[in-house]
Parts: C-alpha cells; structure tokens; sequence
C-alpha cells in the first residue's frame, strides 16, 4: 500500500516537501536532490547525461521535472512502484505491471544502460530494442553488448548469454562484449556467471540494437583461485580441453607457504602433470615444459615461476581470468605445440579507490587501484617482495649454511576508454630472482614484459584490437669463490611483437582474423671475467635472430540448433637470419667438427633458412539437448622456440634456442573428442574426454652432453618423435555451500629417437615413456562454506610416479667399478600422494570500516608423506650406495593475513 501511494504523490505532484526548482542544474545534482525528498533511487547512464541540464520552477513532482527536461530529446523515463527511476536513452522499457511516463511510438534502436545491483528487485528486467514498425520483417537479427561488474565497471570475460527456449546461447569475449543471433520477438535472455547474481532479461526484440548489462558479485571477494567454468558455457564453447580459471570473489584453495599461485592451480585439472613437488614448469597432455605458451598482457612469459618453482611469476592480485587451451586451441594462438595459457589481466576499479595488502610466510604484497578520472582513466598497481632468507637457518643442514633466495615483480597498468569506441591500455611488468648456495655461487634472472594495445568498435558487428609489445627474459650466474676463476655467465631472449586482430559478426557467422608478428633476438651464451683478477677468457656464441609471422581466419557458423562448426587456418611463417655463420658438414652425421666441409657467412638480415605451413583448426559441436552436448576437435601446431634443457625438469637457466639451418621446428597434431553432461538440478556438470596427439621434432641430447657454452649444439641434439593418448574424466559442482571437483586422467606419453645413427638410438630405437610419463593421476577438490566469513577446503592428489633409469649391474674394469643402466625410463619413482587443508576467517560484514581483513590457515602435504622426487647414486667405498630425495617430508603449515581496503 505505502509503495502504490509513493508512486501516486510522484505521477499526480500531491507532495508535502519542498519543490524541486532548479536554474541549469547538472543531471547528477537534480538526482541526488530528488532522492533525499522522495527516497527513491534513479539508474541511469552518466554518459548519455552528462551535458544535459535541468531548469525547472515550480515541480513539486519528479515527473514534472523530467517532463521537462526531456522534451524534444530522445530520452525515456519509467518510474516503479518500488521507488526505482529508469532512465533510458534512445528507446523506452515496458515492465508488466508498470508503464512508460513518456512513451513513444517509434523506438531507435539503443543503448540499455543496465541496472546497477544494488538490490534484490534488480535482478529481473524487461527491454524493448529495435523499431516496433519492424517486428514482422523476417529473419534474425543480431543482439549485443556489453557485460561489466558492477562493483568495478570493469568487463567481465565468460558470462554466458542463454536463450534456453531457442538452446542458443553465446559468452562473452575479454573485453565483456557478445553478440548473438536472434528472431523478432519476445524471448527471456539469461545473463549468468560463477560467483555473480544472475540477471534475466525480459526482451521485446523489434530490430538491431544493443541490450548493455551490469552484474554484481553475490559474496564478498576472497582472491583465492578456482577452477570454474558456467553451466551454459559447457554446452555453448566449441574447444575441448578448454578450462577456465577464474580469481572468485568466494573460492579458497589450500596453498604453499601462504600463497596463492595460478600455474600450481593448473596441475588439479586432468591432463596437466609435472615432473615432481616444486619444479618449475608443467606438462599438457603429453607435451614438455617448453611446448606452452604463457600469455600476459598478450606478450610470452618465458619463466612463469620464482623462488625454484614453489611461486608463479604472474602476482595473482592482477588477475581476471586465465583460459587453459589443452586441446582445441584458437587459431589467434600460435608458436606452441601443447598448449597456451591466456592470463587476461585486471583493468582496476573504475569507480573507486580500492586496494589489498597481505603478509605470508614468506610474501608480502600490495596492490592499488581506482580512477584517475572516473569511468575514464584507471590504474593498477601491484608489487610482491620476500623475506624467506630466514627460512633457510631453519634447516640443519650445513650445504645450505648462508644461502640466500629472494625474488620481488611489479605490475603496473593504465586504461583510458577515449570515448565508447575506442580504449587504449598500457601495461608494464617486471620481475627478479637471485639466489646463492653458500659463499659460491650466485644465480639471477629477470622478466620483463611492457605492452600497448588500442581497442577500436567500428559497430556492434565489427571491432578491432591492435596491440605492440615486447618480452625480455635473461639470467646471470656468478661466481666469486676462487678469484683467478671468477666469472659471469649469462643468456637473454628478446621478442618483440605486434598483433592485429578483427572480430565480425555477421549473422550466424562469427569471424576472428589478423596476422601477428614477432622477432626474436637470442644471446644463446655470454662468458666473461668477474672482475680483472680473474683469468677467464671471454667467449661469446654468436646472436640468433629470427622472424615469426602468422595469418590466420577462424569461422563460427551455427548451422542449426544442434550442430555448430569451427573451421580455422593460420598460415605461419619463420626466417632465420644473419648475421650468422653457419657450419656444413659431410653427409648426415653432425658427429663433431671433423665433419665440418665448410662454414658459410651470412650478412645482416639475410635470409639463412625458412621454415611455415598451413595449421588447421576444426571443430564440432553437436548440442544434444539443454543438458548434453558432444564436441571434436583437430589442430596442427608448430613451434620455432625450443628450450634446451638436459635434466627431467627445466630450471630459470635453461637456454632457449631458435630453429636454424640445422635444427628444424616441432610440430604437433591432436585430435580430441567430448561428451558433456548437466545433472542434479544444473549444479553439477560431468564431462569425458579422449585425445591422441603426435609430436615431431622434439630434442634429446647424447649422453654426457654439456649445454653450458655449445657453440654447435647440433651435433649432440637427438631428434625425436612422440605420442600422447588418454582419456579424462571430471565432475564438478560449482555452486552451494558444498562445492568440488573430481578429476581423473589415463594417459601414456612416448618417446622414441629418429636418427638412422646407431649411438644415437636410445632404447635400439623403441619407445619409451618421456621424464613426465604418469598414466594415473587423480585429483580432488572440496571446499564447505559454513558463512561468508568461514571457509573449509582441501585438496588431494594422486599419481604415479614418474619414470627413471636405474643402475641394473656392476663391473670391475681394470680395477675401476662400472654401473651399467636399465633401458632409459625403464623404472618408476613411488606414486605420489598429498592431502593439503586450509580454514578461512574474513572480517565482519560491516558495510561501515576502514578494511575488510582475512586470515587463512593452510596445512600443504597434512600427511607428511614423504614423496620422492628423484633417486640418485654415489660410491662410497666399493659399492655403490642409492639415495632418495623428498623436496617436502613433512606437513608445511602456513598462516597469511591480508586485508582489502
């Protein structure tokens, strides 16, 4: 009864209050008045106001006011019986229930501003968009818009966009923007997304327009990392093997000394493995550490982890989303075999000045943001740094007496939106590692990545993004312990790249195309004298520079309601250049300089070697129903970079080395197939996936082999051909109180060399299972919500061990004891097993204080299991002795404390 009255007093001017009189008033202060009278709230967009201005004497009413001002102009307004006032630009909005104060017989097609939710009675809207004098016409018509956060006005990536009575749905891309496809008439569009209220949009489609949404988190925001994926988005996504994993604002997951880490939270979803406990580096359905492409501010990180591999390299403060492609990899992607890992970083607070400060163990971080101008110009800011050199006099153990680990990264970003079609960001990262074993020696690497990149809307079918930037990656080892033989070593990769990238949707047709383009520069090897006592002569292996170029044209065509396709090509490319001198040798052995016929000098920038192709992206996705879907998918990949590593896992000083005249690109071809279901009251999904993937090209080295300053590494590189094949399983349910995921993998990864050379055929030219080879690998994930302020998780994992050569006999030669080994990889290390927990406590709930703080307790391996990490010999005496090595024996306790403010 009090809302019907309210309404009342405000359409017919029967008001006891003040009147609202007003000489050439900005929008924004005849709102923030009226609100104080009247108690009510006004949604509108800023922008579409912002010159217009209120003159008005003698209204006692909003209507009056807004009568007025609007006259003649193209603005609408719909006042609700809950004391909501509606503006809108361009067209008008009908609730049922409700009318239009000024309504209109011919509607432009515009921009709906969105909701903010603020409240419950936000969640459920009604639009008109298009011209009503085309609602007979024929034919679909295409829908879009944009998807933000309403707390941050930043775009949300992922949002699925669902019509359950026509099963087309579509999600939204990184800049928050979909389009879909859609007949004249009314139809129930549903905006939902993991960890945010979903919206549901009652639409009257007349013609082309644009339906623009806000989305509110539902629970405060705990910056844990989760693997999520919506409902929807299951059965709409075309590639298999594509997992999302998202910063959720109510998701927390068991860590390592406190911290939070985005690569470590890849290897809980099925087909990811690594060689051991805190090795750097991870393994994607058969494929090595080398063959992923880790993606910032659209630029490659070329060491994605600090501190040996125990923390990611990427501050998880700065991040939005991250998609891990497995199998059905874009054709915007290229220059790996396995897979890319698309981090897609946060623009900051749009609205407000927010930030986040926290204290681990070992880590302490910070992080700002909020607007220079608002809804124009953002930044973010954040910053890590350790303090874990106290650790290392906790362990009794005098090898490790006075060393040293550290490391510390910056990020920094800025985001001006110029105007509604076009936003420019600029974004910047560094890193640094060091660390010692006691007086000698002294290790060093460093990360650099600095971006630009403007996104251009020509229309609502059609924008572009263009982006420039460069990736620096270097280490530096040092040693100062015998002054005569101090020296310095040091290797640095730089690429610079320059990406241009066009969507168009036209129809039932959505097309992705551009070209990218990259230079690399590689020292492979810098050896120099410390200081000029020492001895050391300098020596520097040639620069390698080369060209990587790609075109590529990708297709979305729904054909029907049950059956959509993907059908891509990227054309890649790859010059090797000078100057350079290249080796020639005699016949097909690269067995040493003895073979060398003649050595060829090439000029700057001449052309030594060119390598490229066709790869093909293809995809199927039969929908079934609402709730099953079955997708396939193939693709062919090359790969230009290798990364030369001799021990089973990669380390910060690992050299990276271009395809040359000698040494040929790998390439890779996958196939892969799905089936995923919706069950239990669509909270919980399942899904199976089987994939075959073969890989050409891929490097061993002979025994003994030394990578340290090889001038011509060709001549001990082992070629190789692999395969991957397996099947993986996964239930999840990411909703409620009571939220996991179940994950299962099989699968086998072998190896065999190529060479027609009898040395260089390992295991006589069979197969054999690669170092990260673990055909079992369970994984579960469980988290109890109690409230919004405690939080229970744990994290299981099982797998086998990984393979390893073993000393099978002994022999005395003259003397002298021999070991000889089993077939290489013929054993395996134990299983491994470790069970982690962690409790979380937030703050009160208060809207009214200064920070919103958290403790989080976690418990990493409660077991204490003491998994082997690798097995090794020594001779002691007259026999040889074996020992086991465990990176963690016990159970790992951290406590951290942060707070948002």
């Amino acid at each position: 009864m009090a809302n019907i009255l309210l309404l009342f007093l405000l359409l017919t001017g029967k008001s006891y209050t003040q009147g609202l009189d007003f000489d050439n008033a900005t929008f924004g202060e005849f709102a923030e008045r009226a609100e104080g009278i009247f108690k009510v709230r006004f949604f509108y967009d800023e922008a579409a106001l912002k010159d217009l201005r209120i003159t008005s004497r003698g209204c006692k009413t909003i209507s009056c006011v807004l009568d007025v001002a609007f006259n003649g102009k193209a603005l609408f307004y719909l006042i609700e019986e809950s004391g909501n006032v509606i503006i809108t630009s361009g067209y008008g909005i009908y609730v049922p229930g409700g009318s239009m104060a000024r309504d209109s017989d011919f509607l432009v097609p515009g921009i709906y501003p969105g909701l903010n939710d603020s409240g419950e009675g936000a969640i459920n809207i009604s639009v008109e968009v298009g011209n009503p004098a085309e609602k007979n016409k024929p034919g679909n018509v295409l829908l879009s818009g944009y998807v933000r956060n309403t707390d941050t006005n930043e775009p949300v990536q992922g949002v699925t966009v669902y019509v359950r009575k026509l099963s087309a749905g579509t999600v939204t891309n990184q800049f928050g923007f979909y389009s879909l496809a859609l007949p004249r008439g009314s139809h129930s569009v549903q905006f939902s997304f993991i960890g945010m209220r979903q919206k549901q949009v009652s639409l009257k489609l007349y013609g082309e327009g644009e339906l623009n949404v806000d989305m509110k988190s539902v629970l405060v925001s705990l910056k844990e990392t989760v693997v999520s994926a919506g409902k929807s988005m299951t059965m709409q996504r075309f590639e298999t093997g594509s997992e999302r994993i998202s910063i959720s604002s109510f998701r927390l997951l068991p860590t390592s000394m406190g911290e939070s880490d985005i690569m470590k939270s890849m290897l809980m979803i099925p087909g990811v493995v690594s060689v051991g406990e805190g090795s750097a580096g991870f393994n994607v359905r058969g494929g090595s550490a080398d063959q992923n492409l880790v993606l910032l501010y659209g630029a490659p990180v070329y060491n994605s982890s600090h501190f040996f591999g125990f923390f990611s390299s990427v501050n998880s403060d700065i991040i939005r989303d991250v998609t891990l492609y497995k199998g059905g990899i874009p054709g915007r992607y290229g220059g790996r075999i396995s897979s890319v890992v698309d981090i897609i970083a946060r623009e900051g607070n749009r609205k407000e000045f927010r930030g986040n400060a926290g204290i681990s163990p070992v880590t302490a971080h910070i992080s700002l943001e909020g607007p220079l101008i608002k809804d124009t110009l953002t930044y973010l800011l954040a910053a890590r740094t350790t303090y874990s050199n106290w650790v290392f006099g906790l362990i009794d153990n005098p090898m490790i007496d006075n060393s040293r680990a550290s490391f510390r990264d910056l990020n920094a970003r800025i985001v001006f939106d110029r105007d509604k079609n076009n936003k420019i960001d600029v974004s910047f990262y560094s890193s640094h590692d060091d660390f010692r074993f006691r007086f000698d020696t002294a290790y060093s690497y460093n990360n650099s990545i600095a971006a630009i990149r403007w996104r251009h809307f020509y229309n609502p079918r059609f924008f572009s993004s263009f982006s420039l930037n460069n990736s620096f990656y270097s280490y530096d080892v040092r040693s100062s312990q015998r002054t005569a033989e101090a020296f310095t070593l040091s290797h640095t990769i730089n690429t610079t790249g320059f990406v241009a990238d066009f969507n168009w949707f036209k129809g039932k047709h959505e097309m992705n195309f551009g070209m990218d383009l990259s230079r690399h520069a590689v020292s492979p090897g810098a050896f120099s004298p410390l200081s000029d006592s020492s001895l050391v002569l300098r020596k520097r292996i040639q620069l390698e520079r080369g060209w990587e170029g790609a075109l590529y044209l990708e297709d979305r065509l729904v054909i029907s309601d049950v059956l959509s396709i993907d059908i891509g090509l990227r054309l890649s490319s790859y010059l090797f250049t000078g100057p350079s001198s290249v080796l020639h040798y005699d016949g097909n052995p690269y067995e040493s300089r003895a073979t060398v016929s003649d050595t060829v000098k090439y000029s700057s920038g001449k052309i030594i070697k060119t390598y490229g192709g066709p790869e093909f992206r293809m995809a199927a996705n039969f929908i079934i129903d609402d709730d099953k879907s079955v997708k396939i998918n193939f693709n062919t990949t090359k790969q230009y970079l290798h990364l030369l590593s001799n021990s089973a896992s990669i380390s910060p000083t690992d050299t990276w080395k271009l395809s040359d005249y000698h040494i040929r690109p790998q390439t890779g071809a996958q196939v892969s197939a799905g089936f995923y279901k919706i069950f239990s009251g669509k909270t919980t999904e399942a899904s199976a996936e089987i994939f075959y993937k073969s890989i050409r090209n891929m490097n061993d080295f002979k025994a003994g082999t030394s990578l340290i300053m090889n001038e011509d590494v060709e001549k001990d590189i082992i070629n190789l051909k692999g395969r991957a094949y397996g099947l993986e399983f996964q239930l999840k349910k990411p909703e409620g109180k009571i939220r996991y995921t179940i994950g299962y993998a099989w699968s086998r990864t072998m190896v065999r060399s190529t060479s027609r050379l009898r040395n260089e055929k390992i295991n006589s030219g069979k197969w054999f299972p690669a170092n990260f080879d673990r055909p079992h690998d369970l994984t579960v994930m469980f988290s109890y919500i109690f409230s919004r302020r405690f939080n229970i998780s744990s994290n299981y994992v099982l797998s086998t061990g990984r393979p390893i050569t073993y000393p099978v006999a002994l022999y005395n030669v003259d003397e002298n004891v021999l070991l000889h080994y089993s077939e290489r990889n013929g054993y395996r290390l134990p299983d491994y097993s470790r069970l982690d927990l962690s409790f979380r406590v937030n703050g009160s709930l208060r809207s009214k204080k200064l920070a919103n703080p958290y403790w989080s307790f976690s418990v990493y391996n409660v077991l204490a299991r003491r998994n082997i990490y690798s097995v090794f010999f020594r001779e002691e005496g007259d026999v040889f002795k074996g020992y086991s090595l465990s990176v963690f024996g016990t159970a790992i306790p951290s406590l951290s404390f942060g707070f948002d403010f």
